[in-house]
């Protein structure tokens, strides 16, 4: 008797947690749907205020589509490194956003494409490298080259990029209509969760460490975005994605931690994303923090929390739940 009501308490245990970790999966699931909606909104609303640059050329409506740009990157900090989940969503990584950028491809290609007379379109993008067909395109147009939005040509080849960037966007919300992670047992989900956090946190890190270079030799150029100088605004809004991906609106790693008796590592991640975010440097770009010793402490600083973090992660949150935590697309990068 005593071993048939013990059988049948560990059975109820297991189904417990299976329920625990299906919650978790829809949450995380339903996180990159309204993500994926966010992100296809925005860049409709981009392609519109670029349209809108090219029909009035003026201080103020370039500076609205430079905005909506800042927004649709930041939308896109969510899926930004991840690496795990949709397999069709993550084919459209570099097509929406070609970083890193280390020889200025970007800024040859369409220095390229500028000289031939073509009324572009955007299946004409379709067919171009991936680095003049998303993010980086617009802000090449936008901040570095907006002189070519006051004329036929540039603007013909900036309305072809922003439409495919607006259909790229569409691609992405289709993409994550279904949960890629419904069919796997709760163990593979959770590991392919805690794989999408460690790998966004490994790709977040190599936007702050290239640039970084060693102490007393930044390499400025190779800063995400340092042509709009919003490079540490993206990099505050990618940690502000993995905290939200971290938590999953009270159904994530965070609750399972505490469920499963281990509140002192969630207390320890969930205090140090809350610290670095609060304590975030006030200026949006990270080339001159580059320049003064002041600037680069901080910079620094924000590099050891973010290994912080992924340490915690790796050597104690994935062996306390079993999970064997791979390589990743940053790693020997």
């Amino acid at each position: 008797m005593r071993s048939s009501v013990f059988s049948v308490a560990v059975a109820a245990l297991m189904m417990s947690g299976c329920q625990e970790q299906q919650t978790m999966s829809e949450s995380v699931h339903q996180l990159h749907v309204s993500s994926a909606e966010n992100f296809a909104t925005a860049a409709v609303e981009l392609n519109q205020d670029l349209a809108a640059v090219c029909e009035d050329y003026s201080p103020a409506t370039l500076d609205t589509a430079q905005q909506s740009w800042q927004q649709v990157m930041e939308r896109w900090m969510v899926f930004q490194g991840r690496e795990k989940g949709s397999e069709s969503a993550l084919a459209l990584s570099w097509q929406i956003q070609f970083w890193p950028d280390k020889k200025n491809i970007t800024g040859i290609k369409l220095s390229q494409l500028l000289k031939q007379d073509k009324a572009w379109t955007v299946d004409d993008i379709a067919e171009q490298s991936v680095a003049v067909q998303g993010l980086g395109a617009i802000e090449w147009f936008l901040f570095e080259r907006a002189d070519q939005l006051e004329n036929g040509q540039g603007c013909r080849l900036a309305g072809a990029i922003g439409d495919r960037l607006a259909q790229s966007g569409e691609q992405l919300v289709l993409a994550w209509q279904d949960n890629p992670w419904q069919q796997m047992t709760p163990q593979l989900a959770l590991g392919e969760y805690l794989g999408a956090l460690n790998n966004q946190l490994d790709y977040s890190m190599k936007k702050l460490g290239r640039p970084m270079g060693k102490p007393g030799s930044p390499k400025p150029y190779q800063a995400e975005a340092w042509r709009s100088q919003t490079s540490l605004s993206h990099l505050k809004a990618s940690v502000a994605a993995m905290q939200q991906l971290y938590l999953a609106g009270g159904n994530g790693l965070d609750a399972m931690l505490r469920q499963q008796g281990y509140s002192d590592i969630a207390d320890r991640i969930s205090h140090q994303f809350a610290a670095l975010l609060e304590g975030w440097p006030p200026s949006d770009a990270m080339v001159p923090m580059l320049k003064t010793v002041a600037g680069y402490r901080e910079l620094l600083k924000i590099y050891n929390s973010l290994e912080y973090i992924r340490i915690a992660l790796h050597d104690e949150v994935a062996p306390e739940l079993g999970i064997v935590v791979g390589f990743n697309a940053t790693d020997g990068d």
